[in-house]
């Protein structure tokens, strides 16, 4: 899936949104490896997801691995595809200990929508599969 046949602007209007992405998900991902250096504040809202904080680890190496899926252009399809899987785990956790809408729950879908339009941006054979065609 290359660049071909996408303007300048939809391409970097593509990368701009997918960066953005990137940087956030892989900072979220490393933060869960230092949660006990983090305010107690922030410490206490991890807490109230209901995780234990011997698994944030695991979920931070997922969440950098399937980023990076993302941010190689050769793997960036399945990796938006996983990390959609990932932010609905997010929503659900959201909704499950009864978070503020805006806020909380419906970010992770903000953020899928903004990932999935940098792809969709950069990929002109991706824009083929989708069911508002011209």
């Amino acid at each position: 899936m290359g660049s071909e046949n996408v303007s300048k602007g939809q391409l970097w209007t593509g990368r701009v949104l997918s960066g953005l992405v990137i940087l956030f998900l892989l900072f979220d991902g490393v933060i869960k490896f230092f949660l006990d250096s983090l305010p107690p504040e922030a410490q206490a809202e991890g807490a109230k997801l209901g995780y234990p904080p011997e698994v944030m680890p695991y979920i931070g190496t997922l969440l950098i691995v399937i980023t990076l899926l993302y941010a190689f252009p050769r793997t960036a399809v399945l990796g938006a595809t996983l990390l959609t899987g990932y932010l609905g785990g997010a929503v659900a956790t959201h909704v499950r200990v009864l978070n503020p809408l805006g806020s909380h729950i419906l970010f992770p879908v903000y953020l899928g929508i903004i990932l999935w339009a940098g792809i969709y941006l950069r990929f002109p054979k991706l824009r083929e599969l989708t069911p508002w065609q011209k």
